[in-house]
C-alpha cells in the first residue's frame, strides 16, 4: 500500500461545523469539552476516575452477552480489565447493517481500536477497551437491510416489526445464493461466502449476525462488542429515564444548544422529542408520549398512569429504549469512557448535547473523527499515474480534473481569461467616453459588453470541445476513474461493502488498515493498493 492524505476540508466532502472543529474554532469550544488532541485525555482520564461506574454490572452483562460466542484471549482479557479502576473504554457506534453495511463502518472500529492503542503508549499506566456499541434498538429497518456491491444493491425485504437487533434474517439464505451467482468463479468467492454464511443465516438475528461477523473480524484486535439492549445495563439508568418520563427536561435542554449552534450558521441534526424514549416489546417499538395525564405507547393501545408506568419502569427497565439524542448519554453513564468515534454527521448532532450532558451530571467525551479512507485499486492507480493525476487531486470534480488535464497537455491555450480581461478593459474604456457624451449611453455599452463576454465563453466551450474529442481516450478514462471511485458522486466508503476488498485481498486488508490508519491524523487518507 502507499499511503497520501488531504485535509478533509479540502475534499469538499466535510461540512463547516466539522472543518472548524478540525480548526479548533473559538465560537465551537462551548459545544464540547476537550480538544481532538491525544494530550486531552489526560484530564479526561483524571475525571472519569472519579465518577462512580458499576462495573460489576458492566463486566456481568458483557460475559452473558457473548455467552455462545467464540472469543480470543485478548477480548476475554479486556472484559476481566474493565473491572479496574484504572480501566477506561473508547467508543464508536453504528446500526446493525446488512453484512456490515458501507466500508465506514469498518474504518470505524479501526480507529476505535487503534485510539485504544494510541492512549496505552501515551498513558502506560492505564488499560483502554476499544468498544462498539450495537444499535440494537434501532427500529429504520430501512437503513440496515442493504448493502451495495459492485454497482449492484443487495436487500432483504422486511417480514417483522419492532427493533432490528430482535429480528431474524429472513431470505437472506437466498441472497447468498444470489452473490454466489452474480460472483460466479472470482477468486476468493468461496472463502467470503463461507464466512458470511457462517453468521448470517435466517435462524439468526441481525444481533447475533453483526456480533459474531465483528468478533470474527476484529476479536483480536481486542475489540469489545457491547449490546445496549440488556436489563442489567439499563437498570443503571432508571433515574434518568424516570427523570425523562417526568420533567421532560432535556428536549428543551438541547434546543437552546441547537438554537445557539444555529445562531452560528451551523445546522441542526438531531430533533428531541418531549420523552425521548420507546416503549420496547416484542416487535414492538413505539414512542412514549404524554397525553394529559395518561403515558401512550403510540400506534398501540398500551397506556399507563404515571405511577404504572414507573412501575414499569423498575420491574422491567429493559422496555424503555433510548432514541437518538438520549441514547449517547446512556452510553456514557454505563460505560467508563473517554472518547466517542463517529462521522461528521454523527459528531454534529453530539455538539447538540453537550449541555444535556452537563444537566444531567454524566461526563461528555472526546469526540474523534473517524478515519475516512479512499482506496485506490491498483488499475485505477496506474490509470492515475500515467495521466499525472496526482491522488490527492482526484477529490475535484469531474469537469475540473478534465479542464486540468486538457489545459496541461495542450499545446494552445484552452482559456480566454486573459482576452477576455483585455475586452473588459476596452469596454470600460468606451463606458467612460459614452458617459462624457450621453449618460443613457453607458447600460448600450455595458450590455454589448456581457455579449462579448458571453462570445468568449462560447469560444472557450468550443476550444475545450475540441480538445476533449481529441483527447477522447483519456478524458473517458477520468471519467471512469471517478465513477469508479466516487460511486453515484458520494464517497466510496460510504456506498461500498466490505466484501469488495475481502474478495481481492482476503482478512488482511484488515490487518493492513490497522497499520496505515490512524485516527488522530486529522486528515483523510488515501491508500493506493499495489
Amino acid at each position: 500500500m502507499n499511503k497520501e492524505q488531504i485535509a478533509y476540508q479540502k475534499t469538499g466532502y466535510f461540512s463547516k461545523l466539522i472543518g472548524d472543529y478540525l480548526d479548533g474554532k473559538k465560537e465551537l469550544t462551548p459545544f464540547y469539552k476537550c480538544e481532538f488532541k491525544i494530550e486531552s485525555f489526560e484530564k479526561m482520564i483524571n475525571e472519569r476516575a472519579q465518577l462512580p461506574i458499576d462495573r460489576v454490572v458492566l463486566t456481568n452483562s458483557l460475559k452473558s452477552q457473548y455467552k455462545g460466542v467464540e472469543i480470543n484471549g485478548a477480548v476475554q482479557n479486556n472484559i476481566e480489565n474493565l473491572q479496574k479502576e484504572n480501566c477506561f473504554t473508547v467508543t464508536t457506534g453504528h446500526q446493525l447493517n446488512l453484512f456490515t453495511g458501507p466500508l465506514y463502518f469498518i474504518y470505524k472500529i479501526v480507529s476505535t481500536i487503534n485510539l485504544a492503542k494510541e492512549l496505552k503508549s501515551k498513558y502506560p499506566n492505564n488499560d483502554f477497551v476499544p468498544v462498539y456499541w450495537m444499535a440494537t434498538e434501532d427500529h429504520d429497518f430501512e437503513e440496515v437491510n442493504h448493502f451495495n456491491l459492485f454497482k449492484k444493491k443487495y436487500e432483504l425485504a422486511k417480514t417483522q416489526s419492532g427493533a432490528v437487533g430482535k429480528m431474524k434474517l429472513d431470505g437472506v439464505d437466498d441472497l447468498l445464493t444470489e452473490l454466489k451467482e452474480d460472483l460466479g468463479d472470482r477468486n476468493g468467492v468461496e472463502d467470503v461466502l463461507h464466512l458470511f454464511s457462517k453468521y448470517y443465516s435466517h435462524d439468526k438475528t441481525y444481533t447475533e449476525a453483526i456480533r459474531g461477523i465483528v468478533n470474527h473480524l476484529f476479536g483480536k484486535y481486542s475489540l469489545v462488542i457491547v449490546d445496549g439492549d440488556d436489563a442489567g445495563l439499563k437498570r443503571l439508568m432508571v433515574k434518568e429515564f424516570e427523570e425523562e418520563l417526568l420533567t421532560q427536561k432535556n428536549h428543551s435542554v438541547i434546543n437552546s444548544t441547537t438554537e445557539k449552534l444555529v445562531e452560528l450558521g451551523y445546522k441542526g441534526q438531531v430533533n428531541p422529542r418531549e420523552i425521548n424514549l420507546f416503549y420496547l416489546k416484542d416487535q414492538l417499538r413505539e414512542r412514549i408520549v404524554l397525553e394529559g395525564n395518561v403515558y401512550k405507547a403510540l400506534n398501540t393501545n398500551i397506556q399507563f398512569s404515571k405511577e404504572q408506568l414507573i412501575e414499569e419502569l423498575n420491574n422491567f427497565p429493559e422496555r424503555f429504549s433510548p432514541n437518538a439524542p438520549l441514547r449517547p448519554m446512556y452510553q456514557e453513564k454505563i460505560l467508563p469512557n473517554l472518547a466517542y468515534i463517529g462521522g461528521g454527521g454523527e459528531l454534529a448532532y453530539w455538539f447538540q448535547l453537550k449541555e444535556m450532558f452537563d444537566a444531567n451530571n454524566i461526563s461528555f467525551p472526546v469526540l474523534v473523527l473517524r478515519n475516512s479512507v479512499l482506496m485506490i485499486d491498483k488499475g485505477s492507480a496506474k490509470k492515475l499515474q500515467k495521466l499525472e493525476i496526482p491522488v490527492t487531486d482526484i477529490f475535484k470534480n469531474t469537469d475540473a480534473l478534465i479542464k486540468a488535464y486538457l489545459k496541461k497537455g495542450s499545446n494552445i491555450i484552452l482559456d480566454l481569461k486573459k482576452e477576455e480581461q483585455l475586452v473588459v478593459d476596452v469596454f470600460e474604456d468606451i463606458v467612460q467616453k459614452a458617459g462624457a457624451v450621453d449618460q443613457s449611453l453607458q447600460p448600450f455599452v455595458k450590455a454589448e459588453l456581457q455579449k462579448s463576454v458571453k462570445s468568449l465563453k462560447n469560444i472557450e466551450g468550443r476550444l475545450m470541445k475540441g480538445e476533449k474529442k481529441k483527447e477522447e481516450v483519456a478524458v473517458n478514462q477520468i471519467k471512469n476513474i471517478k465513477d469508479k471511485l466516487f460511486p453515484s458522486g458520494s464517497l466510496q466508503e460510504r456506498h461500498e461493502n466490505i466484501l469488495s476488498l475481502l474478495l481481492f485481498h482476503g482478512e488482511t486488508i484488515i490487518d493492513e488498515l490497522t497499520k496505515e490508519i490512524q485516527p488522530l491524523d486529522e486528515k483523510f487518507t488515501i491508500i493506493q493498493l499495489l
